[in-house]
């Protein structure tokens, strides 16, 4: 198993010249092999499991992984470095290993393609049948390459830290089975690593399937913000439990804010968590644009604890506009009220996250969520909006924020929920 993990390690950390090599030798166009794996809540909770093993004695533990738990291990981690995929077999005292990394843009290729066995014989493991790419590695050369990686790799201390923890591994074509010692500050940092990866994973993988459905659109048609809304909140739905259906919805708004308000969101977004399509295409709500992004602005400010704040910026950003823009517009405000409404109802219990997502899940268009609101009064200068309602506090405004309410609330939606 030792060999297992340093051949993992030198993957990740090897040094330049070994991967220029890689690089120049190696790599391929294509992946040799292609899965379409999704992590879901109860995958990532069989991980956390796995870490905890079952006790021994004391500070000895074992666990039992059969080949879908190896295979969720080893695609989570895999991923949290590059897109990937891969696939793990089990036979009698011996695992097989076919590994498609997606390379940074380059001028070589696309994949590194990699195919391995561990074996185990008597008390002692080793990895034979390396192949990178077309390349097929004598074992002597593969194992000292590694040896030569892990020497000078950044992560060694790292790499030295937990292969002293694993004391056995037996293999049979049902299951691997190790024992190992535990820490308990190292489990702590595992589960803490596992909660942070998973979020962050849950992030990059929503923007690539949302990059997904923006070069799939028709350029011909506008761009709904239904036809974003409804198959995140599907694969949501799948993806979460009643546990965490919350901070799924979080993401999943988020994401799709992202893409919405780009020019106002995107400098502030990790690089890896932006959605990159071919080509951007404004996304519209009742053939505007500006409604759109009210709505999904609010929806995220408000589920992440912000819906005052989100109010507050859709006021201020009307009255702005009366004075030096393009008029006061309770459209907009319908907009930022609605995503408010929406942004909460995704956040306010786990029961209410789960309710919309399945909602969600089968919409047909994005009356929904969104009542037609285009009759509202817009494009109002200073002096036309005190004219008509004075200031916000007059019964007048309020009369309007009371019919947008109105609208809002009828919608099915948001009823009894």
């Amino acid at each position: 198993m030792l060999l297992f993990v340093r051949f993992i390690f030198a993957l990740l950390v090897g040094p330049p010249v070994f991967l220029a090599l890689a690089l120049f030798f190696a790599v391929e166009q294509q992946p040799a092999i292609k899965t379409d794996w999704e992590p879901t809540t109860e995958d990532i909770e069989r991980a956390k499991a796995i870490f905890e093993g079952n006790p021994i004695r004391d500070n000895l533990k074992t666990m039992d992984l059969n080949a879908r738990d190896i295979n969720i291990a080893l695609n989570y981690l895999l991923n949290n470095y590059l897109p990937s995929s891969s696939n793990v077999t089990l036979d009698d005292n011996s695992m097989h290993f076919s590994i498609a990394l997606k390379l940074p843009k380059n001028s070589f290729g696309h994949y590194l393609n990699l195919q391995f066995s561990l074996v185990k014989q008597n008390s002692n493991s080793h990895i034979n049948s390396v192949k990178v790419g077309n390349l097929q590695l004598d074992d002597n050369v593969a194992e000292f390459l590694l040896q030569k990686i892990i020497k000078y790799a950044h992560l060694k201390q790292h790499y030295i830290f937990l292969t002293e923890q694993i004391i056995d591994l037996d293999i049979t074509a049902e299951k691997l089975t190790l024992t190992y010692l535990t820490d308990p500050m190292f489990a702590e940092n595992t589960a803490d690593l596992l909660n942070q990866a998973q979020d962050r994973q849950a992030m990059i993988f929503y923007q690539q399937k949302l990059t997904n459905i923006i070069n799939q659109h028709d350029p011909d048609w506008r761009l709904s913000l239904a036809e974003l809304i409804q198959p995140l909140f599907a694969i949501a739905y799948r993806r979460s439990s009643l546990k965490t259906a919350i901070k799924e919805n979080r993401i999943v708004i988020f994401t799709i804010n992202s893409y919405a308000n780009k020019d106002e969101i995107l400098p502030y977004l990790p690089d890896k968590v932006t959605a990159k399509p071919r080509r951007y295409f404004p996304v519209f709500l009742y053939k505007r644009i500006d409604l759109a992004k009210h709505f999904i602005a609010s929806a995220m400010l408000t589920s992440t604890g912000g819906g005052h704040l989100a109010n507050m910026i859709g006021l201020e950003k009307e009255l702005s506009d009366s004075v030096s823009g393009s008029g006061f517009s309770f459209i907009d405000i319908a907009g930022d009220r609605a995503g408010m409404r929406f942004g909460k109802m995704a956040t306010a219990s786990p029961e209410s996250a789960r309710k919309l997502q399945l909602k969600m899940a089968e919409i047909k268009d994005y009356t929904t969520f969104m009542p037609n609101v285009l009759d509202l009064p817009e494009g109002l200068d200073n002096k036309q909006f005190k004219r008509r309602f004075a200031n916000v506090y007059s019964s007048e405004y309020q009369s309007m924020l009371k019919e947008i309410d109105y609208r809002i609330e009828q919608l099915p939606l948001y009823q009894n929920d």
